[in-house]
């Protein structure tokens, strides 16, 4: 508990910041000497980018718990100079707001003469208070993803040791004489973290829910929810609000196709309601299936690389999508300097029928989703470009402004996402499969009848 003397400064410099930087959650008056928000809103700005810039991002919970008449007003002002700071504010509810790791709400001291809407949603009484407190800290991360990576990082933090006693230092020598076996690349170094994110997923694995304990966590969440979706039944009528989306949601598609048309349009209209507040979750998950997170700042061309660049159709200027699909050992170890040639599938923005692939890229610079297929004949999606390789002994994409350039002899594409190797590869065993069709001499009749036709 801690009161700062009058005309007290909030700066990073200051030691009321300093005291409130190492703190996990934060309780703070609005009112100090008289003076209403002023001090606290820079403090809070100061901790909120504070939060941001240092590693790892300190995850803090602000709680503004006053006397003050208007809630509301004193969480527009905390939001209003977010916003003008550049800190990424965003508004989940009138006394919420959340800007990257931190979250601020507004509390009310039990008062007289506060709007009776403000006392219901926002007043708490001091014996209430942190209860109350650690429930909003625990929001922070609540849901069933957020829990399932919460306990899957608590069990990599609790078998940390038997981790680190899988690279031992005995182990050294034998290392370094594979690195000398593999010299002059660096292979050796750069094949650790693959093997240790090898023990942190086994880790995860063996420690994972029970089936039982999954299944009640899915159920739990969702017979809370409150669906609406009304879907066309197999008679052509509606069926009742929010009943086959539950049941297939606890039971799977099989228990209610023969009740129910679930089409692509259906799981639309499930999809919409669950992300009513537009957040994109729908996208957001499917990319985090298919694209590999990138936590550094650079950027290179490799197998299953994805580049969109220009090109002028008529008079016209389109946008269109390739996946490099140079194999994975031929991206490395390059000449710095010399130029190579790096093949390149086109991408479709539309589905195609068959044997389409399909997969959800978010795009850079807070452009949104884009939905990719993977499809075509080799003579119509494959095309060349050749680019030079740097020091890296890669080709690595310049950044140039909010972008990542990939400078090629004939077309400079723009570095937008990194498949996971399963993915690029499933497109590159298509191609392979396309590029191995025997064409052969056979009789019509029994072609057609082999292709299920009727030959009759």
């Amino acid at each position: 508990l801690y009161e700062p003397e009058k005309d007290f400064q909030a700066d990073p410099e200051s030691d009321l910041f300093k005291l409130c930087e190492r703190a996990d959650v934060v309780i703070l008056d609005w009112e100090f000497h008289k003076e209403p928000g002023t001090k606290v809103i820079e403090l809070i700005a100061g901790l909120v980018a504070s939060a941001q810039t240092t590693v790892p991002h300190h995850v803090r919970l602000c709680a503004i718990y006053t006397s003050t008449q208007n809630l509301k007003h004193v969480a527009q002002r905390i939001f209003d100079h977010l916003k003008d700071k550049g800190l990424g504010a965003r508004a989940d509810g009138e006394y919420d707001i959340n800007a990257g790791s931190s979250r601020i709400i507004v509390l009310g001291k039990p008062t007289t003469g506060r709007p009776s809407d403000q006392t219901a949603a926002a007043e708490v009484a001091e014996a209430n208070l942190a209860e109350r407190i650690i429930k909003e800290f625990a929001k922070m991360h609540e849901g069933i993803l957020p829990s399932i990576a919460l306990h899957g990082l608590a069990s990599v933090r609790t078998n940390t040791k038997k981790i680190l006693d899988k690279f031992r230092a005995d182990m050294d020598g034998a290392f370094l004489t594979q690195r000398g076996l593999v010299w002059p690349a660096d292979d050796a170094f750069e094949q650790i973290p693959e093997l240790i994110a090898e023990e942190a997923l086994a880790v995860m694995i063996d420690n994972s829910l029970s089936p039982s304990d999954a299944t009640a966590m899915a159920n739990n969440a969702i017979d809370a929810m409150d669906l609406k979706t009304v879907w066309t039944g197999k008679d052509s009528k509606p069926t009742p609000a929010g009943e086959y989306p539950k049941r297939l949601l606890k039971d799977g598609a099989a228990a209610i196709r023969k009740d129910v048309k679930l089409d692509n349009k259906a799981i639309r209209k499930l999809h919409q309601e669950l992300d009513a507040g537009n957040t994109n979750a729908t996208e957001r998950l499917a990319a985090l299936y298919v694209v590999r997170t990138q936590y550094g700042d650079e950027r290179y061309l490799e197998f299953g690389t994805i580049v969109r660049y220009k090109v002028t159709v008529g008079d016209k200027e389109e946008t269109r999508y390739a996946v490099c699909l140079m194999p994975l050992c031929d991206c490395v170890r390059l000449t710095s300097g010399s130029s190579y040639r790096f093949p390149f599938w086109e991408l479709k923005s539309v589905a195609g029928k068959g044997q389409s692939k399909g997969m959800v890229i978010e795009l850079p610079h807070s452009e949104g989703f884009v939905e990719l297929f993977s499809y075509g004949k080799p003579r119509d999606q494959l095309w060349m470009e050749e680019f030079t390789a740097g020091p890296e002994l890669m080709v690595a994409a310049e950044k140039t402004g909010n972008q990542f350039l990939l400078n090629g002899k004939l077309r400079s594409c723009e570095w937008i996402a990194q498949l996971k190797p399963s993915h690029a590869q499933r497109i590159a065993h298509d191609l392979g499969t396309s590029l191995a069709r025997v064409g052969v001499i056979e009789a019509e009749w029994l072609r057609l009848k082999a292709d299920g036709a009727d030959a009759d």
